[in-house]
């Protein structure tokens, strides 16, 4: 099958990206007036489904809406206000099964999508030898805050759900992250150097320092790094290191470690500049293992070069994703991880262990057809050591971070403002406490800032999640930048040729309705989208017949009670074998690959 020809400048999030699309001022008021007229369901009331019931679209009524005009603009506004007027009393969006029309989805999977590596070089810096206590929590923070890049420099997007045992690899060369002697780090690779002016004020460097609207509908969709890194030449060194938009610092995944010897950039041209060259190759492994309720399990690995060729210093990082969501007040989606999902486990080369709860996420500016995203509420970072590297039992401290992202209101411009602290913590320290959070079993650890002796704290942080984010170590006068996103591009993935994938990997399922939907085909990208669809709902029967359970291909069955799952999910002997295949693979970047 041949490769999906590049994405045209069609309307490539939910709304477009041309602000001429939106719809015109006078329509505003008047659609969200319907919505503000539609009653809210008090809890009691609210429509319910169990983990494993859907709700469909013909138990809310939204096929009107769904048959209507969705290829224009403004007919994809009434289309989406309409569907959100009848799920506003839904409960948990996730059991809401709607077919949307394909032209109303960004061209990308979800599993490819939904990956918390934007930029391996971060990643990669986690297996540094000889970092200190401090020195790594730093850098699990500085990646940690890399993984919302593409929602700080591309608009919001919905991709494609996933179907059951869809599955997605990709890998990424890449040199590992220096950090200068004073502590700021010093990427050298897909460097923005002009970035959007819409870019620059989300990160509260427009005029006087404030932010602005934020849906970035100038700025690419994620899915054109995809269409970018298959129809590009090949590009010099000096071009992928400093591109100035995503455009030509994408445009190239070749997987070759020659191309990392370009000049630094002008950050770290301006310090001492990197002290040695190590690079990393950076796998993931995601798959879809449930349909109903939606979960994929996913791994990723980096395995980074040492002084001695033959020694890799390994990282892994693995998950289970499960989202919830319901409307809140304002008509914003609130995101937040379903039971499965119990955050994100990170294990480093020397043995320790970093669990990262997740925030509560939002898309903001739903009605006014300008989404965004927002992040509330508060992520955790626990640093744990295997029990034969604890002396002296559960009062053993260790370092921990308490984020604190502000809340936006829904009738004020955002600010994408945090504040955090590093302190340290020892096991079940909150075991009297009563708004104690549980870290990980049975775990009791302070769940606020304010909640922290101040005597234990070490450092604090703050600034802006989608601009920098500065750190100060307790007793010091200044602070210093921890990682600053608004010079960062995302980094494209390294994937498979079409001829070259399995039929259930995600670009190989989804390769005939992408394939539409660049053609602008939307009749032909909607009645593929619904034959994918349907060929699942026909194999679910099928199975239901039968009695038979699915059981995942790449990793092992999760518990049968939820309760028992700790949420780090195994791979199984298929998964270990992709693993490696992705790690000795070596993919082309010519047009006709995928």
């Amino acid at each position: 099958m041949s490769a999906p020809p590049p994405a045209t400048k069609r309307a490539a999030s939910w709304f477009g990206r041309s602000r001429s699309s939106t719809p015109q001022p006078d329509a505003v008021p008047q659609l969200t007036k319907q919505l503000e007229d539609t009653e809210i369901d008090s809890p009691g009331e609210a429509v319910e489904s169990g983990e494993d019931e859907t709700i469909t679209a013909d138990d809310l009524g939204v096929a009107d809406e769904l048959q209507g005009d969705t290829e224009t603009e403004q007919g994809k506004f009434k289309a989406l206000l309409g569907i959100l007027r009848k799920t506003i009393s839904v409960k948990d969006l996730s059991s809401v099964r709607i077919s949307l029309p394909a032209q109303m989805l960004e061209p990308i999977g979800n599993l490819e999508h939904w990956t918390y590596i934007d930029r391996p070089d971060y990643f990669g810096a986690l297996a540094k030898e000889n970092m200190d206590e401090m020195e790594k929590m730093l850098a699990v923070l500085r990646w940690m805050f890399t993984k919302e890049l593409k929602y700080a420099k591309h608009p919001i997007s919905k991709p494609f759900n996933s179907i059951l045992g869809e599955h997605f690899f990709c890998y990424y060369d890449a040199p590992v992250l220096d950090v200068h002697p004073k502590g700021h780090p010093l990427p050298t690779v897909h460097i923005d150097e002009n970035p959007h002016p819409d870019i620059v004020a989300c990160a509260g460097r427009g005029s006087n320092n404030t932010t602005a609207a934020a849906a970035l509908k100038a700025s690419p969709s994620t899915s054109s790094l995809i269409s970018l890194a298959n129809s590009a030449k090949p590009k010099t060194s000096l071009e992928m290191t400093n591109g100035n938009a995503v455009g030509s610092s994408a445009a190239s995944t070749k997987s070759t470690r020659s191309n990392f010897s370009a000049a630094p950039s002008s950050s770290a041209a301006s310090g001492s500049g990197p002290t040695e060259s190590r690079n990393a190759r950076v796998v993931i492994i995601n798959e879809q293992t449930s349909h109903h309720p939606p979960i994929s399990h996913f791994l990723v690995e980096a395995r980074v070069d040492t002084a001695d060729p033959a020694v890799k210093r390994t990282v892994r990082l693995r998950g289970a994703d499960q989202l919830s969501a319901k409307f809140t007040a304002g008509a914003n989606v609130k995101i937040y991880p379903g039971p499965h999902n119990k955050g994100l486990f990170l294990d480093l080369p020397d043995g320790e262990e970093f669990h990262i709860t997740h925030p509560t996420a939002a898309v903001a500016g739903i009605v006014r057809a300008a989404p965004y995203a927002t992040i509330a509420d508060i992520c955790t970072v626990t640093c744990r050591l295997p029990e034969d590297k604890q002396p002296g039992g559960e009062k053993q401290k260790r370092l921990r971070a308490i984020i604190q992202y502000q809340e936006e209101s829904w009738i004020t411009r955002p600010r994408f403002l945090l504040e955090g602290i590093v302190y340290e913590s020892f096991v079940n320290e909150a075991a009297s406490a009563p708004t104690a959070m549980v870290d990980d079993g049975s775990d009791k650890r302070f769940s606020k800032i304010k909640q922290v002796p101040k005597d234990r704290i070490v450092g604090t942080l703050e600034g802006n999640w989608r601009g920098e984010i500065r750190w100060k170590k307790v007793g010091e006068s200044s602070s210093v930048p921890l990682v600053d996103l608004l010079p960062l591009n995302v980094v494209p993935k390294a994937v498979a040729p079409l001829e070259e994938q399995g039929p259930m990997e995600t670009r190989k399922v989804w390769a005939s309705v992408v394939d539409a939907l660049n053609k602008k085909d939307y009749s032909t990208a909607s009645k593929e989208k619904q034959r994918i669809e349907q060929e699942q709902r026909d194999k679910a029967e099928e199975r239901k017949k039968k009695g038979e359970v699915y059981r995942p291909r790449f990793f092992e069955p999760e518990p049968d009670n939820v309760a028992d799952w700790d949420g780090r999910p195994v791979l199984s002997a298929e998964g270990k074998a992709a693993l490696e295949r992705n790690f000795e693979a070596d993919y082309s970047t010519s047009p006709s690959t995928a």
